[in-house]
């Protein structure tokens, strides 16, 4: 049993530049969005343990901007700024809301836009 040239031929050239453009374009584009949701998880644990430390302490709104400012200095979270942060007191209970945009260059004027809206409501027993 011979095998013939036609059934051991394999990729051309130009389908293995594409696939290889293809493969090269996901994986940067991977490199650059995975660590805005790396820093976003910080985020929503500071926010986290921001609920667990307030609830059934008597917080302030600028103990609260406080508090954050400076996790968000220990964690190095450069998308964050201060006037992403808002704090609203509601009753006995304050509504701790961070709204923040990333945006991130591809390639040239390609860039990609990544929105986060969260929030967290500190001092409810």
């Amino acid at each position: 049993m011979s095998l013939s040239s036609k059934n051991q031929q394999g990729i051309g050239f130009i389908p293995l530049i594409f696939i290889m453009t293809l493969l090269f374009t996901v994986i940067s584009i991977t490199l650059k969005i995975v660590p805005v949701y790396l820093n976003h998880s910080k985020v929503t644990a500071m926010l986290d343990q921001l609920k667990q430390e307030a609830d059934g302490e008597k917080k302030t709104e600028s103990d609260i901007k406080g508090s954050l400012s400076k996790r968000i200095n220990i964690n190095n979270i450069d998308d964050v700024t201060q006037g992403d942060i808002t704090v609203n007191k509601q009753g006995k209970a304050f509504k701790v809301l961070i709204n923040y945009e990333v945006v991130k260059q591809i390639y040239g004027n390609l860039s990609v836009l990544i929105e986060f809206n969260d929030e967290v409501e500190v001092g409810v027993e």
